[in-house]
């Protein structure tokens, strides 16, 4: 891969990381008035709606629909596991544990993405990498501050399982980027991602209620425009950066969500809170370097 190409993918990618961590801002801001499920439904679905129509607009819809028989099923997996499994499972860890271990598990996604990346994309995995894996879970480990790991087995396995389904979610999209550009991955996985969703919100909201007020609704229509463009960027990113790195560079979507509940909900800065950041940061610059480091030309 190019250098240039590389650069713009690690680019695209960590603006995308940072936008998806405002998206909590939006969740909180709807609060208790929309249910959990359908809130996600409704992001998720804005988010489709939003992809459908930047397509018609840049004249890539109907290319949208060009895809061959063979991968239609990778684009399933990719909106029922990268999204609808996610989403469920994230609900699910936050009824049945705690709030910080909720985060830590779903920050697990890049030990998924080295085994995935390497059994499917037979992606090289260099010491570089594990180097900055290891720093990076000191650094969650300071910034969620996860107890009680062997206990709340439940809610502990569906944070797990969420960051498999994000896991899961890197290495299609870099596996489907092969062939297909971002719009087209954004498109299908979004469709998907909708539909696995829906049928989810009777059983968790028990009741499907879609009459609420524009005012209600617009925090939720926002999220979903954070979903849109980080998403998309994300995708773009994963053409042109192995899925190992991407699943780091992920983790400037929990930093970033740290500055906006400081900027936005006046959130107190824990002392462990800025050493976690700090390690992570740390562990994100030195794989970027030895990624994009030029070689050494032997005389």
């Amino acid at each position: 891969m190019k250098l240039p190409d590389l650069k713009k993918g690690i680019i695209a990618y960590s603006l995308g990381s940072i936008i998806l961590g405002g998206t909590g801002i939006f969740v909180r801001l709807a609060g208790t008035k929309i249910a959990p499920m359908t809130q996600s439904f409704g992001r998720i679905f804005f988010t489709f709606i939003l992809i459908s129509l930047f397509n018609l607009i840049t004249k890539k819809f109907s290319s949208s629909f060009s895809i061959k028989k063979k991968h239609l099923p990778f684009f399933i997996l990719n909106g029922l596991i990268g999204f609808s499994l996610m989403a469920a499972s994230f609900t699910l860890a936050v009824l049945n544990t705690s709030m910080a271990n909720t985060y830590f598990l779903l920050y697990t996604a890049p030990i998924f993405v080295v085994i995935l990346s390497y059994l499917f994309l037979k992606e090289k995995i260099k010491s570089s990498f594990y180097i900055s894996l290891l720093l990076s879970f000191i650094g969650l480990i300071f910034l969620f501050n996860p107890s009680n790991l062997t206990e709340n087995l439940n809610g502990n396995f569906f944070g797990l399982l969420t960051g498999f389904g994000f896991g899961s979610y890197i290495v299609i999209t870099r596996y489907l980027g092969r062939f297909y550009s971002p719009t087209t991955i954004t498109f299908w996985t979004q469709l998907f991602g909708s539909i696995g969703l829906f049928p989810l919100i009777p059983i968790f909201d028990k009741t499907i209620v879609f009459s609420y007020s524009y005012s209600q609704w617009l925090p939720v229509l926002i999220a979903g425009l954070t979903v849109f463009s980080g998403y998309l960027l994300l995708n773009y990113g994963l053409k042109n950066i192995k899925a190992i790195f991407g699943s780091l560079l992920s983790l400037l979507e929990p930093l970033s969500s740290i500055v906006y509940g400081l900027l936005f909900f006046s959130e107190k800065l824990l002392s462990s809170t800025l050493l976690g950041s700090l390690l992570v940061i740390i562990a994100l610059l030195y794989l970027t370097f030895q990624q994009t480091k030029k070689p050494t030309v032997s005389t």
